[in-house]
């Protein structure tokens, strides 16, 4: 085991989760747990834009829990770097007119799986030689430079190469091949070993510039692959949601965490206005004021001291504050400042999803 793993890991790799009525307090409330099921202990994102990377592998581990009944760490930033790779590209094809940002969406993840395969943490970190925590601010600069170049001299594979040798620097070397619990893998073969299947995953929003009940192109800066969502009510989208979590489901969660009510610190999101309805939620998204910040993974349900809902997120800061990486989402917060969830589709009603074949 590398001592880099070990550096940043810096939790146990048991899952925690199943049933546990535990009351926790945090920001004036005292919760009770309800359900909160298996998922592995929060990782630190650091210095980068890489929640959903995070957000989705946790996702995954989780999935891997429910469906075989075993432990994996999946490692976020193979799936980062091979998305940097992919914006490169896009980005030159498009002569510069697509962004090399540094965040994402759920679906980046699925589309590395698809085409490169997964790593295990342990595999491949993501540092490179003598890097202590995960910064990319450095690595990002260096490589919309190298972007730029590749387009000014219509040379993609000189700049491209360049920028491989970068990430092999900043975020460490892939290895063709690696043994993962005394089994020889490629990215690709471990991928295949997990059992799972990147189609299983619907994503899902909701907002009403677009007809419900279709897919559309969500109009958000991370969505830089221009992938489609299902478009639900919000009455609807937050009864699958419920459903779900009721049903032992887990759900990927991408939203906006900038208001004064949501603090990681003391881990908890609330929202000061009851209902919310469509209309506020449609207000927020066409005044910039509800955008995709960050992403989570939500992986269970609470109560707070008077009983009201809450849903139970772990998020991607390590064990950052009162609840150790955890944070408490009021339904009102998930309303009004949630932009899509990513969750397994025989957790939504038939009745819900169109014919397969439209899917996003």
């Amino acid at each position: 085991m590398k001592p880099a793993f070990l550096l940043l890991l810096a939790v146990g790799m048991a899952a925690c989760g199943g049933r546990s009525p535990e009351a926790v307090a945090g920001a004036g409330h005292t919760f009770t747990v309800d359900t909160a099921y298996a998922h592995t202990p929060p990782l630190s994102q650091g210095r980068t834009s890489a929640c959903w990377a995070f957000a989705t592998a946790s996702f995954l581990e989780s999935e891997r829990l429910r469906l075989v009944g075993d432990t994996v760490r999946l490692s976020p930033m193979y799936a980062v770097r091979q998305k940097y790779l992919k914006q490169f590209d896009a980005y030159y094809y498009a002569c510069g007119g697509e962004e090399l940002r540094a965040g994402s969406l759920a679906h980046s993840f699925l589309r590395v799986w698809r085409e490169d395969g997964l790593m295990p943490l342990p595999a491949y970190v993501g540092v490179g030689e003598g890097v202590r925590r995960y910064d990319h601010r450095r690595l990002l600069r260096r490589l919309k430079l190298l972007a730029a170049r590749a387009v000014n001299h219509r040379d993609l594979l000189r700049y491209r190469r360049q920028a491989e040798e970068l990430l092999d620097r900043e975020m460490g070397i892939v290895p063709d091949t690696f043994t993962y619990k005394g089994v020889r893998y490629t990215p690709r073969s471990f991928a295949d070993s997990l059992r799972l299947s990147p189609d299983n995953y619907v994503l899902l929003t909701s907002f009403t510039h677009h007809p419900f009940y279709a897919p559309f192109v969500l109009e958000v800066p991370d969505n830089w692959e221009h992938a489609a969502y299902l478009n639900l009510p919000l009455d609807t989208l937050e009864r699958v949601v419920r459903r779900a979590l009721q049903e032992g489901y887990t759900v990927a969660w991408d939203g906006d965490v900038s208001e004064d009510g949501c603090d990681p610190w003391q881990g908890v999101a609330v929202w000061p206005r009851h209902p919310v309805t469509q209309a506020d939620r449609q207000q927020g998204f066409e005044q910039y004021t509800t955008t995709d910040d960050h992403m989570m993974h939500i992986v269970g349900t609470a109560r707070d001291e008077d009983g009201r809902f809450y849903y139970l997120l772990k998020n991607s800061y390590g064990r950052y504050g009162r609840h150790a990486g955890m944070l408490y989402m009021s339904a009102d917060y998930f309303r009004a400042k949630t932009i899509s969830v990513m969750l397994h589709r025989d957790a939504i009603p038939c009745t819900v999803l169109p014919a397969a074949g439209s899917l996003p």
